[in-house]
């Protein structure tokens, strides 16, 4: 069982307090990690060749978007319960779509179509974190979207504790976002 969580906090001390906890949470962990591979732990490494093998030397930032009405979008917006608030166009009356049907194409290569099952595949076993303001939250909201269309509803859960909105996956992997309206650079 896997937990993602989206934690909306006010402008208080209770905000820093659990920014810093959150902070020196993921530092903790990734200090642990660091120092259990310096243990000689061994990885064994698959190889395999797939879509993704192909992608090898390719150039990611020189690219164009592109629209793709086809295989877009990913994920129906009034199908995703974490879309909420500001974030739901279509709930918020707004009837066209063709801006959800672009895709970033490469100069260089071709992308393989998103594929939730491989990205969990990939994922398993690790952890995702976000944290920033709203356009973290908005990358988190797309991805667990994206990630929701292969995963039974019966391992989807939401729920609200006082002022902290928690969502949840029991999937494969651990999504996470901490979301501050406010954060200092």
């Amino acid at each position: 069982m896997q937990l993602i969580v989206i934690c909306d906090v006010k402008h208080t001390f209770q905000s820093s307090l659990i920014v810093f906890i959150a902070v020196g949470a993921v530092a903790a962990t990734a200090f642990y990690y660091v120092n259990m591979d310096e243990q000689g732990t061994t990885l064994t490494v698959v190889q395999s060749r797939n879509v993704y093998d192909s992608l090898d030397g390719c150039d990611f930032f020189s690219g164009k978007w592109v629209h793709d009405n086809d295989s877009y979008p990913l994920y129906e917006e009034l199908q995703c319960p974490y879309i909420t608030g500001d974030f739901a166009c279509q709930q918020h009356g707004r009837m066209d779509s063709k801006y959800q049907q672009w895709r970033w194409q490469p100069h260089a290569c071709n992308l393989p179509r998103f594929d939730a099952k491989e990205v969990l595949e990939r994922l398993r076993g690790k952890r995702v974190v976000f944290v920033g303001d709203s356009v973290n939250r908005n990358q988190w909201v797309s991805m667990v979207c994206m990630l929701q269309t292969v995963i039974p509803p019966e391992l989807r859960e939401m729920r609200k504790i006082r002022h902290v909105s928690l969502r949840t996956f029991k999937a494969l992997v651990s999504i996470s976002i901490l979301h501050c309206y406010w954060w200092i650079d």
